[in-house]
C-alpha cells in the first residue's frame, strides 16, 4: 500500500530511474533515495538509502530525470548536471568515470528539457535542437553514425523546432 515519503514537503516534481527515485523541491534542491551502487543518489557515497538524501552541490534546479543507474538535473541557467553510472559516457563529462556527486555536461547550454534512457541521455535546447550522448551502438543518438560511445553531446541530425523529448 502507498506510504508517504518521510521529510518530503514542497515537492514539485518526481522522477524515477531504474533503481533510484528523485524529488525536486520548490526551493530548487534535489533529493534522492534507493540503490546507490554507482553514486546515482548524488550524496557523495555509494551507500543505499531508504529515506531521501539531498543531492550535493545542486541549487536552482527546474527539472529532473532518471536513467539506468544515473540521474540528471536541469538548472535554471540552462545547464545540465549528471551523476551516477558513466560506463557509456551517459553523464556527458568527457569520461567514463562514475560520479557520486553532480558534474556538468560539457558543451551544452540553453537547455529546456532533459530525458534519461538506458545508456544514453537526451537534451532539448531552447532553439528547438536535440542533443544526445552516451551509448550509440544502435544509432540511438541520431548523429548518423553508430560510433559506440559519445562522451559529450552531439546534435541529433535532421530535427528542428522540437518541443518535447523522451528517453
Amino acid at each position: 500500500a502507498p506510504v508517504q515519503v518521510p521529510g518530503m514537503a514542497g515537492v514539485v516534481a518526481i522522477a524515477g530511474g531504474t533503481v533510484q527515485t528523485l524529488a525536486l523541491r520548490r526551493d530548487g534542491t534535489v533529493w534522492a533515495w534507493g540503490w546507490n551502487t554507482s553514486g546515482q543518489l548524488g550524496d557523495g557515497t555509494t551507500t543505499d538509502r531508504s529515506t531521501p538524501v539531498q543531492v550535493r552541490g545542486l541549487a536552482d534546479v527546474v527539472a529532473i530525470a532518471g536513467g539506468r543507474w544515473y540521474s540528471l538535473a536541469l538548472r535554471h541557467d540552462g545547464t545540465v548536471w549528471a551523476w551516477g553510472q558513466n560506463d557509456s559516457g551517459q553523464l556527458g563529462d568527457g569520461t567514463t568515470t562514475d560520479r557520486s556527486t553532480p558534474v556538468q555536461v560539457q558543451g551544452l547550454a540553453d537547455v529546456v528539457a532533459i530525458a534519461g534512457a538506458g545508456w544514453h541521455t537526451i537534451a532539448l535546447r531552447r532553439d528547438g535542437t536535440v542533443w544526445a550522448w552516451g551509448n550509440n551502438f544502435y544509432g540511438q543518438l541520431g548523429d548518423g553514425t553508430t560510433t559506440n560511445l559519445r562522451l559529450t553531446p552531439v546534435q541529433v541530425q535532421g530535427m528542428a523546432d522540437v518541443v518535447a523529448i523522451a528517453g
